[in-house]
């Protein structure tokens, strides 16, 4: 196939393939993620586009169970076998010093009353009210919050305190569907005062809009943990096995992200936008694995809650 963009969209239509063959996530037990991206030869990514297999462990095949070993390709694409480790909310969250901001804006320490911390992702618009937009376990507590908690900025684990950092109360959240599959982690707040919170994402500046990612595109966030990073987009359709406390859910479509220097994010980075390099809100941060990040689309987010993003 010499045209990317056709070896995507024939890519799109093998993924049906996976269930059959026995290798998608909720077949075999090393699979934690399928989905479309550029083949790696040695580390490097090459042109060519192939189904991408993200699994907890390389193996070597002759130590692969029967049934459970990736054919080469499926009617006529090529597989990519791709070490992620497993896919997870819950990653080890390192003590920073947060502070109160504000006004408060995207990149700083939020997060419900109950749980460690989380980042402030956007501020979205409904019907003309302003609120803030967060993931569902950042600020409904994986499903356990109500309408009215409270949340906090800085998070409980930055030192956020409810007799004097509440921002806000939890007003609206996806809930995370167990039987899945599921297309978004996300939850929004409602500011007590509009003034306490600013559009402006620290070390970005302002969103111009929405959009989806396209393969291979530059992305940025900053998140409460490791601040401004730059990445690309090397997936941007994949359905994926997520750990939380309370269980694995799978999720689709999804977009995976590997950093430019190093890990693009770490715990305590959820709820971070993803921001194009034209200034575009393309995803919400919400979980990682120990090669990669994993981000809703969003305009998926947008449609789930139905708000724009300011």
């Amino acid at each position: 196939m010499s045209n990317a963009d056709d070896a995507k969209t024939v890519c799109e239509c093998q993924l049906m393939g996976l269930e059959r063959e026995g290798i998608a996530p909720s077949t075999n037990p090393n699979v934690v993620g399928v989905g479309i991206g550029r083949k790696t030869v040695r580390g490097v990514a090459t042109q060519e586009v192939a189904l991408k297999v993200y699994v907890k462990q390389k193996i070597h095949p002759l130590l692969v169970r029967d049934g459970e070993v990736i054919p080469p390709e499926i009617e006529g694409v090529r597989t990519d076998i791709e070490e992620a480790g497993e896919f997870s909310i819950w990653r080890p969250i390192p003590p920073i010093y947060q502070r109160k901001v504000r006004p408060a804006m995207g990149g700083v320490s939020i997060g419900h009353y109950a749980i460690t911390a989380g980042t402030l992702g956007c501020l979205v618009k409904d019907a003309g009210e302003t609120f803030i937009l967060s993931n569902n376990h950042v600020l409904a507590n994986e499903n356990r919050g109500a309408e009215g908690d409270p949340i906090l900025q800085p998070g409980r684990f930055d030192g956020g305190k409810p007799d004097r950092d509440v921002i806000g109360r939890l007003d609206t959240f996806v809930a995370v569907d167990p039987d899945g599959p599921n297309l978004v982690d996300t939850a929004i707040a409602s500011p007590f005062d509009p003034r306490d919170v600013t559009p402006d994402i620290l070390g970005i500046g302002r969103l111009r809009g929405t959009k989806d990612a396209t393969l291979d595109e530059k992305v940025m966030k900053a998140g409460r943990t490791t601040r401004r990073t730059d990445g690309t987009a090397v997936d941007v359709s994949a359905t994926l096995r997520v750990g939380y406390q309370t269980g694995s859910y799978v999720f689709t479509d999804q977009m995976v992200i590997k950093g430019e220097r190093g890990a693009f994010s770490a715990g305590g980075d959820s709820g971070s936008a993803i921001v194009s390099f034209d200034g575009k809100a393309v995803g919400l941060l919400f979980a990682g694995s120990p090669f990669f990040t994993v981000s809703n689309k969003m305009t998926n987010v947008e449609k789930a809650l139905d708000v724009k993003v300011v």
